[in-house]
């Protein structure tokens, strides 16, 4: 427990800003999913830039929290 405590006090500007872009990627997919019946085409673009971003996201999180740089 005090190693993920530790790694992320160091890590935390990082890690903060890639959880935005996980939350912003999360609500691309919500506004797709919304907005399907008024406009089918900007609802799939919607939709897979909010896939691409979250899973992008998640990857940086990951690599982030384990690999990651130290400061």
């Amino acid at each position: 427990m005090k190693i993920i405590q530790r790694s992320i006090e160091i890590k935390w500007p990082i890690l903060l800003f890639e959880v935005i872009f996980l939350i912003g990627g999360i609500m691309l997919i919500a506004t797709g999913i919304k907005i399907r019946k008024q406009s089918k085409s900007s609802a799939v673009f919607s939709i897979i830039l909010g896939i691409i971003i979250t899973l992008v996201s998640l990857y940086l999180l990951f690599w982030t929290f384990i690999v990651g740089y130290n400061s």
